[in-house]
């Protein structure tokens, strides 16, 4: 499919097919399309949890579930990869300028700046696994979750943070996606860009 194609006719599944599983080599071309994002120094320090419905622990997901906010589409999905990072992980291999970013992450107004920025990059290869997921044909959608309570449910080791928006359910979309539709329709591009400064209308021919 054409880049343009695929951005313009994404959208977010909120109904998957729960007959139909994710072949493992389609799921792999998704698990690698992240890699392909800018991370600083080459780190790439996010980490996924890959829950996949055909193994799911029954003892463990009514509390994944619930960290996920009970949402219907979450428990229908073939796939779940919820993201997480832990600025130690990039510490132990960016160690160049990492005394820096420490004091920055500790120092008055920049609380949170080294996970922020993880999460951010961290966030860039959510997108990519959304397009390489819809360019093969699934269903895809960015949930929320309680990040501390998933966190507790999937086990992850002290320090690690689960990205606030970072849980990307996939699957085969249903035969009728009948959810409703909600919120306002998207803003034409030039609303969305300032010139120079803001408030000042973008010279950008954006349309």
């Amino acid at each position: 499919m054409e880049y343009t194609d695929l951005l313009a006719d994404r959208r977010s599944t909120r109904r998957f097919d729960t007959g139909r599983d994710v072949p493992d080599e389609v799921l792999e071309r998704v698990l690698a399309a992240p890699l392909a994002m800018p991370h600083a120094g080459n780190t790439y320090d996010w980490r996924g949890v890959v829950l996949r419905r055909r193994d799911r622990d029954a003892d463990r997901w009514p509390a994944v579930h619930a960290a996920l906010l009970g949402q219907s589409y979450v428990e229908e999905a073939a796939v779940l990869v919820a993201y997480a990072v832990q600025p130690g992980w990039w510490a132990e291999r960016y160690r160049a300028n990492v005394a820096a970013l420490v004091d920055r992450e500790s120092g008055p107004g920049d609380e949170g700046f080294l996970t922020t920025g993880l999460i951010g990059e961290a966030m860039m290869g959510v997108g990519a696994a959304m397009l390489a997921a819809l360019d093969a044909g699934l269903g895809a959608t960015v949930t929320a979750c309680r990040p501390a309570e998933l966190a507790a449910a999937l086990g992850l080791p002290d320090g690690a943070v689960i990205c606030p928006w970072g849980v990307l359910a996939l699957g085969w979309p249903a035969a009728v996606d009948d959810a409703p539709t909600t919120g306002a329709p998207k803003p034409q591009v030039a609303d969305m860009y300032f010139g120079e400064r803001w408030g000042r209308p973008s010279p950008a021919p954006v349309g």
